[in-house]
């Protein structure tokens, strides 16, 4: 089995700031089996302030990332199901897209490439295999951090 680590977001990004994202997408039906019943895309209303970077990976409001990351994701397992996210600000007329991978929670580490471990009170963490996040870094992905478990 590959050494794993914790996914988290780089930490000092100026990274947009999703307004009222709980009340836009069930996060609780984001997982395996009940993901069907969520719509095949989701829009987010976002905050952004002069400087605005739209890193590659995103944790918050729920896990983000971008087409580039994704595509990547499916070369290492082509059964992670998406969602399309697209972010939009008014005021400055922008946006942007995203996808949300329907992990697939685990209680105990697992030998997959990437996947949610169930932590206390209804948490839990992403965790990432060691050549997945290589791969990641080889293409410069920009918001990504990784920590031990």
């Amino acid at each position: 089995m590959q050494k794993q680590f914790v996914l988290k977001s780089q930490p000092g990004n100026p990274i947009p700031r999703i307004v009222n994202g709980y009340r836009k997408l069930n996060i609780r039906k984001l997982n395996r089996k009940e993901y069907k019943e969520l719509p095949p895309y989701v829009f987010f209303e976002m905050k952004t302030g002069m400087d605005i970077l739209y890193p590659d990976i995103l944790m918050e409001p729920v896990f983000l990332v971008s087409r580039e990351v994704m595509e990547l994701l499916v070369q290492y397992d082509e059964s992670i199901p998406f969602l399309f996210i697209a972010m939009f600000e008014e005021e400055k007329e922008e946006s942007v897209s995203y996808f949300c991978p329907i992990l697939e929670e685990e209680e105990k580490v697992q030998d997959k490439p990437l996947y949610r471990l169930s932590k206390e009170e209804g948490r839990s963490e992403i965790h990432i295999r060691l050549d997945l996040a290589e791969s990641l870094l080889a293409r410069e992905i920009i918001g990504a951090a990784f920590e031990e478990p």
